[in-house]
């Protein structure tokens, strides 16, 4: 009976020891995650999401998590490297030109595991190791802004549009070739000018360009240049026109005149999902890629703004059939490159 009673008492000890195995492979209390941005946090664009799904992850997982931001091009390597030597977990380097930085550093820090958030769906960053690629679908994005142009462009009779962008960077090049996709789309005859001034901080820079284009004849200024996309919203402001923006809902309502629409990259959405299939174990380094079938590429429209309204319901259309599969902008942008 003895005997007995110690076997009963080991079995029901090594179930629960596996139980706790279980609950410590699904348990992120211990999970340190950073971010790295290259702007200000509070940009109102890309670096303020990539903030924003850093804040996500640490309610999501109750993580601890720190970030860097205004991170100059010097201290790349410098800042990811502090953190692997600190033991953070997870590194998110929010954008495709810290490419490089976080190959190097992989190298040396094979332990943690490093993802490269951007919106060029086309990008192909992983080692299938320990760099991950958070990938949204910047031609998602800037196709749907350009049937957003192409549509108001078309309705007040323009044949000319513009799209200003910063660096001239995948992530936003891919972004201005989806809007002139989708600019196209709608009518072929209008001409898209094009741009990139070489900053994400400048705003005086863009500002300057797209009054360039709109005295040129456009009358739809579209921008994508994290802090500095405002400029291309002052300059519809001041000179008239209609902007388009990207990651800019909360600029709508300060625009309320000239800002027509937006489309949004939600990589707090990417961020979190990517990083939970790290939290729930077995994860393999990949190209995770999401955009509007999985909610992470997303439209907003003015709700005063006179010339979206007119054509608001087209464009929703459009955004329904991607979600559906009706409609495959991928297919569409491969064709354009042929």
């Amino acid at each position: 009976m003895k005997r007995l009673l110690i076997s009963i008492f080991l079995v029901a000890l090594a179930l629960v020891s596996v139980g706790c195995e279980d609950e410590k492979q699904g348990d992120s209390g211990n999970l340190k995650v950073a971010l790295v941005v290259t702007g200000a946090i509070t940009d109102n664009g890309w670096c303020q999401i990539g903030y924003e799904g850093l804040k996500a992850i640490e309610k999501e997982y109750g993580a601890e998590v720190v970030y860097n931001e205004n991170t100059q091009a010097s201290q790349y390597n410098q800042i990811i490297r502090t953190y692997a030597k600190e033991g953070y977990d997870v590194i998110i380097a929010h954008g495709m030109e810290f490419k490089d930085a976080v190959k190097e550093v992989a190298k040396e820090y094979p332990e943690v595991q490093y993802f490269i958030s951007s919106s060029d769906r086309t990008a192909d960053v992983t080692n299938g190791i320990n760099i991950s690629g958070i990938l949204a679908d910047g031609v998602e994005q800037g196709f749907l802004q350009g049937v957003t142009a192409g549509y108001i462009a078309q309705n007040q009779g323009s044949k000319q549009v513009a799209a200003v962008g910063g660096l001239e960077i995948p992530a936003i090049k891919t972004t201005i070739e989806g809007f002139e996709l989708g600019v196209h789309y709608i009518d072929p005859s209008i001409e898209v000018m094009k741009s990139y001034t070489g900053s994400f901080d400048d705003i005086n820079k863009l500002k300057e360009q797209s009054i360039t284009f709109i005295q040129q004849g456009a009358t739809v200024v579209m921008s994508t240049a994290n802090a500095a996309t405002k400029g291309g919203f002052e300059a519809t402001k001041d000179k008239g026109g209609v902007s388009i923006g990207a990651n800019a809902s909360g600029l709508l309502e300060t625009y309320k005149d000239n800002l027509a629409f937006t489309s949004n990259v939600s990589m707090v959405k990417a961020m979190t999902k990517v990083v939970g299939y790290y939290v729930a174990g077995d994860f393999k380094a990949a190209n995770f890629i999401s955009g509007v079938k999985e909610e992470v590429v997303t439209i907003e429209f003015s709700k005063t703004q006179p010339d979206v309204l007119k054509v608001q319901d087209k464009v929703q259309k459009i955004f329904d059939d991607i979600k559906s599969g009706k409609m495959d902008v991928t297919t569409l942008y491969q064709a354009s490159k042929k």
